[in-house]
């Protein structure tokens, strides 16, 4: 074994070992980062040591609503190091639009975002609605009994978002299960052996992008890969540059959107009033959408480092110091939110979350996750009216990207 090899197996080895001890010891954001199934009492301990609380891991936490938004708007952090660098590997793999700070950020944004415009992304409306009665149609006729995480929701959006991006309809299936190998890129630590797995198929999505991006350089499309090609012909962008965006951002889009189906269906099952209120106005599922994004979203914790001296709550934070925003115990500061431990489809707080980050790192495609999840809910629920779950749910295991794996589901 190559000495690299050996240097991050250890890595990993130390850390894993150092959470699960600090974590026993009562630290709450070892016992985040320990994966739990239901973090949100660990977000609260967090709230209960300060606005401002510096674990033993030496990271400074927060779950508190307004200096967590006020920390990702801040342009004093960042997300890569103060020099540039990335952080540790075993930490972030990413290399794309994702993990880097202006003004290589700013400008990729730019380009990308023509894609994700709100008025473009009402367009796919329909396809949306026609995706998900036929996968309804197929549970159906299979008997109605069905994984919902398998047969709906990652279907939904690598059908959109792969139209969007401009991936060949032969091409899906294995962007789906490439994903499904570098998902641990959204989730955090991981192991070494996972590691392996994920750098071989990054491998694998690198070079099914670089096949498309050459079959949409001879047939473009209305699509982003056609519309960003003459960017790269006229130089202000880079095919180095081009292939990170093809691959991450359907990546963080798809996860994004098949968890916020997951959760929020999860959540409307278990308050079935709130299910039947859907059910008899289904425009009350953008209610539904947002309170889910507050209440169980997504994303679950972001990571800011800091560039210079920056001083919060009465601490100064050296540069490069890492803040661990708790966007989803954020979401749930009463401060901010009454009750927040109380799903309510009917609550007005829609432009207060932070499921989607703030700043310059909002993400791109919040426009496209909500009105998919929005879709989803409307049809599953007009069409399975009686859907109940039918087996125990199975978490995914990441304190970043909360979501399920398996969902059982009986449509009557």
């Amino acid at each position: 074994m190559e000495s690299s090899e050996r240097q991050l197996r250890a890595q990993m080895r130390f850390f894993h070992d150092l959470v699960r001890k600090l974590a026993a010891d009562g630290d709450p954001y070892a016992k985040v980062l320990s994966a739990p199934d239901n973090p949100y009492p660990a977000y609260e301990a967090i709230r209960a040591r300060g606005v401002l609380y510096h674990s033993p891991l030496n990271t400074w936490v927060t779950a508190d609503h307004e200096l967590a938004n006020q920390v990702l708007r801040d342009k004093r952090f960042g997300v890569r190091m103060a020099n540039g660098d990335k952080v540790p590997e075993f930490m972030n793999f990413d290399n794309s639009m994702l993990g880097l700070d202006p003004p290589d950020h700013t400008r990729l944004r730019r380009m990308t975002v023509p894609t994700f415009n709100p008025r473009i992304v009402e367009r796919w409306r329909g396809r949306a609605e026609a995706i998900c009665h036929r996968l309804i149609d197929d549970i159906l006729a299979k008997g109605g009994r069905f994984d919902l995480m398998t047969s709906f929701a990652h279907h939904l959006p690598t059908a959109v978002i792969g139209d969007l991006v401009g991936i060949p309809e032969e091409d899906r299936e294995q962007f789906h299960l490439l994903s499904r190998e570098i998902t641990p890129l959204l989730d955090g630590v991981v192991t070494y052996e996972k590691s392996v797995s994920v750098h071989a198929a990054l491998d694998g999505m690198a070079e099914l992008f670089g096949r498309i991006v050459e079959q949409r350089r001879a047939d473009p499309r209305e699509d982003m890969i056609s519309r960003m090609l003459p960017l790269v012909d006229e130089g202000s962008l880079t095919m180095a540059e081009l292939l990170p965006l093809c691959m991450f951002l359907p990546l963080a889009g798809t996860e994004t959107t098949v968890n916020l189906i997951g959760n929020g269906i999860l959540a409307l099952l278990r308050h079935p009033e709130q299910w039947r209120m859907v059910a008899e106005d289904p425009e009350l599922a953008q209610g539904a959408v947002n309170e889910t994004l507050r209440y169980d979203p997504p994303v679950q914790t972001y990571r800011r480092i800091a560039h210079e001296p920056v001083e919060l709550a009465g601490v100064t934070l050296a540069v490069d110091d890492e803040l661990a925003i708790v966007a989803a115990g954020a979401n749930r500061d009463p401060k901010v939110f009454p009750d927040p431990e109380r799903f309510d489809i009917t609550r007005s707080s829609r432009n207060d979350t932070l499921a989607f980050s703030a700043g310059i790192h909002y993400c791109l495609g919040a426009p496209l996750a909500k009105f998919e999840a929005e879709v989803a809910y409307q049809t599953l629920i007009t069409r399975l009216p009686d859907l109940r779950q039918a087996g125990p749910v199975r978490r995914r295991g990441s304190f970043i990207i909360r979501g399920l794996q398996e969902f059982p589901l009986s449509a009557g």
